[in-house]
């Protein structure tokens, strides 16, 4: 009779081991280790001193003429967080701006306008509005009171 209790004592025992230690390795399987935790808080700590370029929506404008200088210079970036603006009487041209928008809200960049008047001695200006170095948007005007326009708005759906 000992021995049957005894039997099964260590029978009992034995599954206790082995599910324990089942439960063991797969319970370490899943997690993460310490090196993981600390590459993961590192990384977002990289992602928070970097999110204002990588983040964000880099828009360039550009403007061109024949001669070296424009006039009445207005760009003008509509960003639901910070929206920026830029007005000059008079600009060396090429005049080459950038600018970072968050990518943290819904529809971050909603338009992009630029404007510029060539000088009585040129022959042409023309701007150009760049997305994440995609052109987007660029005119040329030539004659006498030329004036370059350019304007990407955000549009939802096809166009």
């Amino acid at each position: 009779m000992k021995g049957i209790k005894q039997n099964r004592t260590q029978s009992k025992n034995m599954w206790l081991l082995l599910l324990l230690s089942g439960l063991l390795i797969i319970f370490s399987a899943c997690g993460m280790t310490a090196e993981d935790t600390l590459n993961e808080l590192d990384r977002e700590k990289s992602k928070q001193n970097t999110a204002h370029d990588s983040e964000g929506i880099v828009v360039e404008v550009l403007v061109e003429s024949d001669v070296n200088s424009a006039s009445d210079l207005e760009v003008k970036i509509n960003a639901r967080k910070n929206p920026e603006s830029v007005y000059w009487d008079t600009i060396e041209v090429p005049y080459k701006d950038r600018f970072v928008i968050p990518k943290d809200t819904f529809i971050p960049l909603l338009s992009t306008y630029v404007r510029a008047k060539a000088n009585d001695s040129a022959s042409w200006v023309s701007c150009s509005i760049w997305y994440d170095g995609e052109l987007v948007a660029s005119h040329k005007s030539r004659g006498s009171g030329a004036k370059a326009v350019c304007e990407k708005k955000f549009q939802l759906g096809p166009g």
